[in-house]
């Protein structure tokens, strides 16, 4: 009876501290960040701004925006909007959108390509296949060649 009592004690002293842990998912996310930070890469926890409301997002998840600095800026002014859609990805600007849209990965829901960065806004889930695609997304985005 005694070992029975200790041992409910161990646990209840215990299962607070270990709720405390944090998840896998969560873990995932920290890694990501971390790893993005040491590549250059700024993250933001916004949402995307300025979406027209005829282009709505194809997910109501909470979204991360990964951004990163070109190294040669575009002459441009304008900033080109790329929304990933119940149909499909459309364009802001109602120009045919870029074939490489087509094969990222469904957690990427917007990109954004301005003049000075290139942002990519994503849920963070997808795992590591997802976070490559988005690191060397922002990667080529940074030469200027999006």
């Amino acid at each position: 009876m005694v070992y029975f009592i200790i041992l409910v004690c161990v646990a209840a002293v215990l299962g607070p501290l270990l709720s405390a842990l944090p998840s896998k998912h969560q873990r995932a996310v920290a890694g990501f960040r971390d790893r993005a930070r040491q590549a250059g890469i700024r993250v933001q926890i916004r949402e995307p701004a300025n979406i027209p409301p005829r282009l709505q997002r194809a997910t109501d998840n909470p979204l991360v925006c990964y951004s990163k600095v070109r190294q040669n800026p575009r002459d441009t002014g304008s900033v080109e909007l790329w929304v990933r859609g119940r149909s499909g990805w459309e364009s802001k600007s109602g120009d045919a959108v870029p074939p490489w849209l087509a094969v990222i990965t469904e957690h990427i829901e917007v990109v954004s390509a301005g003049a000075e960065d290139l942002q990519v806004f994503w849920d963070e889930r997808g795992g590591e296949s997802a976070y490559a695609q988005v690191e060397t997304l922002l990667k080529e985005g940074e030469r200027g060649s999006s």
